[in-house]
């Protein structure tokens, strides 16, 4: 029965460790509200030059918003981004995810 005793307390342990993990990311997940950024690539995509404006709440206002724009610059290139935030890495933004449909 003694040996057994470490080994059950090791298990339990490991199981609130664990349970402490999930519970800590799922609060974090709900305190993150979406934000979308728009993105207008009024040189082209790949030129670099982009006009960026964000907090939208949504993808279809970040979508609207981009289409507008778009069509004053002559139907430029545009994205909305999820939740960007600014890389010193790669010296741009990374987004959660970006699309254009």
């Amino acid at each position: 029965m003694q040996k057994i005793t470490p080994i059950v307390f090791v298990i339990l342990l490991f199981c609130a460790l664990s349970w402490a993990i999930v519970s800590i990311n799922q609060t974090e997940k709900s305190l993150v509200d979406d934000n979308w950024s728009s993105f207008i690539y009024k040189n082209g995509y790949n030129s670099g030059g982009y006009d960026k404006q964000d907090n939208f709440d949504n993808y279809q206002s970040c979508k609207e918003f981009s289409q507008q724009q778009s069509q004053k610059l002559n139907n430029a290139t545009w994205e909305c981004g999820l939740n960007c935030r600014f890389d010193a890495k790669r010296q741009g933004f990374h987004c959660d995810k970006m699309t254009n449909d």
